[in-house]
């Protein structure tokens, strides 16, 4: 017979099982209100986890000039993408492959790679789509009601005007990423703080309402506002362009233009350049030398030689190339020579066309046969290296260094650019007579254009020097001023007095023809020094040490310097290598239309008014008298022809230039007008009045350019038209005229 379990056992296991029950219910109950009562509440709030997010790109700030003109832009592009996750077959995945491959022109293969990720909602086919190609895209999006291709508005930057300025802005990457130059120095104030669009889905993957998505807007880059002048830097591009086709230039031609007093840069430019929408496209120059390579074309050693040329292509030759001053560091010497009270202006040199130095031997002057007894201000502007050597003999080395390096050389001038080079120089330790003689004309040591250009144009500054920049300000999407650049003088180097005593004299020198006289401009007052330099650690194609720099420094108004410039030309070789032949003239160019643009105006000398051009105006249609009037208030002669009393037409037609001393307007009063050609002459070589007799007794117009002057030395080196054109009687024949006794040779 069983036994009976105890009663209080048999009272546990009934509650035991009451307690399961009342468990179950209660879960069961739990269940049935998350997933039948609240089954929508709870749907929508697993959003969290499914939510996604949509980049929007912040526009990058703009880079405009000192009067507001955008030199770096934005051009509005889409990015389009792809979610796999929204794909709902591999029919559609083959549909999207092939038609985004074809409309964008991408490799199949690679985006239907993309559609294969299925747990990715946002897969880039194509960044920096145009709208022509975007709008092909949304077609396909519609014809097909695809939710698994999308489009994202975004920008591109943008430089309007090409190779303008290219070196200096620089351009980004594929990411609007700044990459070089301005781009990359200021690359945390362009770049702005990207947006963002999140959206959440419920459950199901449908959309939640509107309540549920969040937009943070993109917060813009600021703006940089620069010294560089529009006009100004247009001048100075152009005229590179036309020193690098004159001289042919193998390294390249630079040029900077700044306020000497603020060293705000109005202008920098190199030649070649390149176009900063399309960086990788080598120049012209370059493109032909990668051609001629040795390499196979497509090869590692191509490769590696295109990105070289690249580099070369993209160095800031100014800031980032490093060469001898020669010449132009010559008012340098003797400004500490004066500032120490150790000669004077008319202290006595002798030059014998060599000086010889201790330890060395003899270092010729560029003049071998010798200056002869002159003053040290005649020194200075004959350019003379003895005078120079013996000038630094009184100054010592140790008290040069001290100058050499207040003066900047032996640091970075801290221009707002990236990669400035540091200049070669000998030690303290290791500077002897030997450099001390050297330096004093300006080779054996290299430096920077720009850190040339700073440490001369403190003598145009009251002694003071300066740091030069690019950025003037930088400003929010408002116009609001987030960063003012005010001028930073580091120290003055010299006094006032001597400063200005310097500039008179490199004033006085160009003004009567005894130095640096091709980069003088009528009408006003320019200091200039040249120079020309030998490359000492690099040989010509023959093997030879023959390579030359030319250079040429400038000032104006001398009495009151508004702009200081300096134009290298690396390695001539079509045309004189001397800095006073193919710099100078540059100079002079630039800045005679930089200096009217400015608003000064000229002011001749009885010697200058001569030479002095003046543009024709149109006289067609007025009457004969009034138009008589009106050349004549010009000081150009002119002649009548025919007996109506309106003028029908003119020779040379409006806007053409004639100088006044060599100009005739010729008026034809009559619609019968029996037109003479005549034959150019050959003006090549020739002095001033020469020219004028052969063009004006030929009945034509003269426009006598450059530096004329009844100077010997003076003599026409271009001429336009062309010798034996055939041209109408009255047309302007261009004649440039240069100092051709040269002033500045080798060791200059």
């Amino acid at each position: 017979m069983a036994s009976l379990k105890p009663r209080k056992t048999h009272i546990r296991e009934i509650l035991t099982a009451v307690a399961f029950v009342l468990v179950a219910v209660i879960a069961a109950g739990r269940l049935f209100y998350l997933q039948i009562v609240s089954y929508d509440k709870f749907k929508n709030d697993t959003s969290g986890s499914i939510s996604s997010e949509t980049g929007i790109k912040a526009s990058r700030g703009l880079i405009v000039d000192a009067n507001g003109v955008v030199l770096a832009d934005n051009r509005t592009v889409e990015r389009v993408f792809i979610s796999p996750a929204d794909m709902k077959s591999d029919a559609e995945r083959q549909l999207v492959a092939e038609n985004l491959s074809r409309i964008l022109e991408v490799d199949y293969d690679t985006v239907y790679e993309k559609t294969l990720k299925k747990k990715r909602k946002d897969e880039t086919i194509k960044k920096n789509v145009e709208k022509e190609e975007a709008d092909l895209v949304r077609a396909f999006i519609n014809r097909y009601d695809l939710e698994s291709v999308h489009l994202v508005t975004s920008s591109t930057r943008y430089y309007p005007f090409e190779n303008f300025l290219s070196h200096t802005l620089g351009f980004v990457g594929s990411d609007n990423q700044g990459l070089y130059g301005i781009e990359y120095q200021y690359n945390d104030y362009l770049t702005g703080v990207d947006g963002k669009i999140i959206t959440a889905k419920n459950g199901l993957g449908q959309d939640m309402p509107y309540d549920y998505e969040q937009y943070i807007e993109p917060q813009n880059g600021y703006t940089l506002v620069l010294t560089i002048d529009y006009t100004i830097q247009s001048i100075l591009e152009k005229y590179l362009e036309e020193c690098l086709e004159e001289s042919g230039a193998d390294n390249r031609v630079t040029g900077v233009i700044m306020d000497p007093k603020t060293g705000g840069i109005l202008a920098m430019a190199t030649k070649p350049d390149f176009d900063c929408n399309d960086p990788y496209t080598l120049d012209e120059k370059s493109q032909r030398m990668l051609e001629e390579c040795e390499y196979e074309k497509g090869s590692e050693k191509y490769l590696e030689y295109n990105t070289t040329l690249l580099m070369q292509m993209w160095k800031n030759k100014p800031i980032n190339d490093l060469y001898e001053p020669g010449s132009t560091f010559k008012p340098i010497t003797c400004s500490i020579a004066l500032e120490e009270t150790l000669v004077s202006h008319n202290t006595s040199f002798y030059c014998p066309g060599y000086h010889i130095v201790e330890g060395y031997g003899v270092v010729r002057c560029h003049k071998t046969e010798g200056h002869g007894a002159l003053t040290f201000d005649l020194g200075l502007q004959q350019s003379c290296n003895p005078v120079m050597m013996m000038t630094a003999e009184k100054i010592g080395d140790e008290r040069f260094y001290d100058y050499y390096e207040a003066y900047g050389y032996t640091g970075l001038t801290g221009i707002d650019l990236p990669g400035e080079a540091a200049g070669i120089y000998h030690s303290r330790r290791d500077f002897n007579n030997v450099e001390l003689a050297v330096y004093s004309f300006g080779q054996t040591f290299k430096t920077t254009a720009i850190q040339q250009l700073t440490a001369v144009s403190s003598l145009a500054n009251d002694g003071n020097l300066v740091t030069p920049h690019l950025v003037k300000r930088i400003e929010d999407d408002n116009g609001n001023v987030i960063m003012d650049f005010e001028t930073d003088v580091k120290r003055q180097v010299v006094s006032s007095r001597v400063a200005n005593e310097i500039m008179d004299v490199l004033e006085e020198g160009v003004a009567n023809k005894l130095g640096s006289s091709n980069a003088g401009v009528k009408g006003y007052k320019v200091a200039a020094k040249t120079g020309t330099s030998e490359k000492r650690d690099k040989k010509d194609k023959n093997g030879e040490y023959s390579l030359r720099v030319a250079s040429c420094i400038s000032i104006a108004p001398a009495d009151d310097a508004a702009v200081s410039m300096i134009v290298i030309v690396d390695e001539p070789t079509l045309s004189r290598e001397e800095g006073s032949m193919i710099a100078a003239p540059y100079n002079r160019r630039i800045m005679s239309e930089v200096l009217p643009y400015l608003g000064y105006v000229p002011e001749y000398s009885a010697d200058d008014a001569q030479y002095k051009s003046v543009s024709v105006g149109n006289y067609a249609g007025m009457s004969v008298s009034a138009a008589q009037e009106a050349v004549k208030k010009l000081g150009l002669d002119v002649e009548v022809t025919g007996d109506g009393g309106t003028v029908r037409s003119q020779m040379p037609p409006a806007d053409t230039d004639v100088t006044v001393s060599a100009g005739k307007v010729l008026l034809y009063a009559t619609n019968d007008v029996n037109e003479k050609t005549v034959t150019v002459p050959d003006l090549i070589g020739k002095s001033v009045e020469e020219c004028r007799e052969l063009i004006t007794g030929r009945g034509l117009n003269a426009n006598l350019t450059g530096t004329p002057s009844d100077s010997a030395s003076c003599l026409s080196v271009r001429q336009y038209p062309e010798a034996g054109e055939q041209v109408k009687e009255g047309s302007a024949v261009t004649v440039e005229f240069r100092i051709v006794e040269s002033d500045d040779n080798t060791l200059r």
